[in-house]
């Protein structure tokens, strides 16, 4: 995990020192400055210069005694979880949300805001402005902002290109528009599917022993992720992973985007919801009815009612025929499903698995681990505050880098 940037001055020395020590903290959890030390291979004397600015500056502190070698007691660090703060905001198509986190990662508070349908994408940014003011006004020290929108979204553009149901946020630059608002803070994006993945990747992948991660983000809209030993995969134009826009019937109606058949046209809440409606209405074979919502539909899945079954089966099957290219393309030993329809359960979970078996290669299938989500809370906001924090105090990992010696030992 050594890691310096090219180029890198004498003079930027001290302060790449406090990003690889603070990378190494986020990398190992609560730890000593011996254990940093070791992870690092910077000097314990050069550690414990930097973590004393770091701990100054009210970025680090201490969190308690723990027992080292020899029965010697040593005091572990972490990321301060008060003073400082980062706020996230997350845009769906047809709601937002915004959480406040501490450096730490412990979530402070957490709003969310539902957007009316044709609702303009102007009043959208006034509700969530509101939202942000609050934090703002009772939290002096935010360290960063980070958006999460929804694909296509070119990040290295920070411009939403596509946001099916929802067309008019294509002429509104949200980004833009919170950097002119809160211009003292730095404002990061990110897409949506690449944030929950962060999370999932930290949280769920990584500690099973996976290497590469197809993270699945299945609601309002279909995305996906793909992350390799850590690292998000975000191609040329940071437009990676549009699941949701693949083709799985060239003879399908037309999508926005120009393609025809495209998953998400399938399989969306949106999607699900439209076919509920419609079939509910006059059937009594149902508990379902038109007005139906997605609590609805989940609640009717799992008592076994006819109409829910049936349309979530079918999502099933549509879902694992994107979810079977992507295997066959980039080779995952682990496909994680997460967002809303993580709730459906393990029922859901194995209806996909039986079509995505019956697709694949028997020893390809026999290699990878399907699993849904096992995190709570909003997994796209706990990975946007990943982002930020990566951005704004670790290694940036979005940034050119080449594996040396640490930097800088004894400096």
């Amino acid at each position: 995990m050594n890691f310096v940037q090219k180029g890198l001055s004498i003079g930027g020395v001290q302060g790449f020192n406090r990003r690889v020590i603070l990378s190494a903290m986020q990398e190992l959890g609560p730890c000593s400055r011996k254990d940093i030390s070791v992870a690092t291979g910077l000097d314990q004397a050069t550690v414990t210069r930097a973590i004393g600015v770091l701990i100054e500056d009210g970025i680090v502190e201490e969190v308690g005694l723990v027992k080292s070698g020899r029965g010697r007691r040593s005091i572990n660090l972490n990321f301060a979880c008060s003073g400082r703060s980062i706020i996230c905001v997350r845009l769906q198509r047809r709601s937002f949300s915004v959480g406040l986190y501490s450096l730490s990662g412990a979530t402070l508070d957490e709003t969310e805001g539902q957007i009316k349908k044709d609702q303009a994408p102007s009043q959208t940014f006034g509700q969530i402005a509101e939202c942000v003011d609050r934090h703002t006004d009772r939290h002096p020290r935010i360290d960063g902002m980070g958006v999460a929108v929804p694909g296509p979204f070119l990040e290295r553009d920070e411009r939403v290109i596509l946001m099916t149901e929802s067309p008019d946020w294509q002429a509104f630059d949200l980004v833009r528009a919170l950097r002119e608002r809160y211009g003292t803070i730095p404002v990061y994006s990110i897409h949506d599917a690449k944030a929950a993945a962060l999370t999932v990747w930290r949280e769920q992948a990584k500690p099973s022993g996976a290497k590469v991660l197809l993270y699945i983000s299945a609601g309002q809209g279909i995305g996906s992720a793909l992350v390799a030993n850590g690292e998000v995969y975000r191609g040329s134009l940071g437009l990676a992973g549009e699941l949701g826009h693949t083709s799985i019937d060239v003879n399908g109606p037309r999508c926005k985007c120009g393609n025809h058949g495209c998953l998400e046209l399938f399989t969306s809440r949106i999607a699900l919801l439209r076919d509920v409606r419609e079939f509910a209405d006059g059937n009594p074979e149902t508990t379902l009815t038109s007005e139906a919502n997605f609590a609805d539909v989940v609640v009717a899945y799992h008592a076994g009612d006819s109409l829910a079954v049936a349309e979530v089966e079918r999502v099933a099957r549509c879902l694992a025929q994107g979810i079977t290219n992507c295997i066959n393309f980039v080779n995952p030993d682990i496909v994680v499903i997460g967002d809303e329809y993580a709730a459906f359960g393990p029922p859901f979970r194995a209806a996909i698995a039986k079509y995505v078996k019956a697709s694949l290669l028997p020893s390809i299938f026999q290699s990878i681990r399907l699993e849904l989500t096992q995190i709570g809370g909003d997994l796209v906001l706990k990975g946007t505050y990943l982002d930020v924090l990566a951005q704004t105090f670790l290694t940036n990992p979005r940034e050119e880098m080449i594996p040396i010696q640490a930097a800088g030992a004894g400096h």
